[in-house]
């Protein structure tokens, strides 16, 4: 049996708290916002970026940037 490979996801997300990113293992990116979804119930917004993609890059300030795009 086969065990699908996991990747690293960093998950960006809005509930009645705040915005905040959540690092998950997952088998692609719908599985990481699953997971996220069900660890804070009440998201009101999500995306999931591979770790891979994020090297080298300030992931606050991405979210900063992430929450002022939708206003």
């Amino acid at each position: 049996m086969r065990v699908a490979a996991m990747t690293a996801y960093s998950v960006f997300f809005c509930d009645a708290v705040g915005c905040s990113i959540e690092p998950v293992r997952a088998m692609d990116a719908d599985h990481a916002k699953q997971i996220v979804q069900t660890r804070s119930p009440g998201v009101r917004r999500l995306a999931a970026i591979p770790e891979a993609e994020l090297e080298g890059v300030d992931q606050q300030q991405l979210l900063v940037d992430w929450i002022r795009a939708r206003s």
